[in-house]
């Protein structure tokens, strides 16, 4: 009877690693997309700073 709530006790234990794991694989994938959707946004700002600058430079040399 002992080793029935042993290997209970055991199967509990390591469902409860494998949780542990897989939340923190999904939150190291989380991380690593915010990172992803930070970098596109940078990118996205930069671009538009910079169309903009080309767009008064152009306006200034027309002038």
């Amino acid at each position: 009877m002992m080793w029935a709530l042993a290997i209970i006790a055991g199967t509990i234990a390591m469902l409860a690693v494998a949780g542990v794991v897989k939340d923190a694989i999904d939150l190291n994938h989380a991380i690593k997309a915010r990172e992803e959707r930070d970098r596109a946004w940078h990118a996205h700002e930069l671009r538009v700073i910079a169309d903009h600058e080309a767009r008064h430079r152009t306006e200034t040399e027309g002038q």
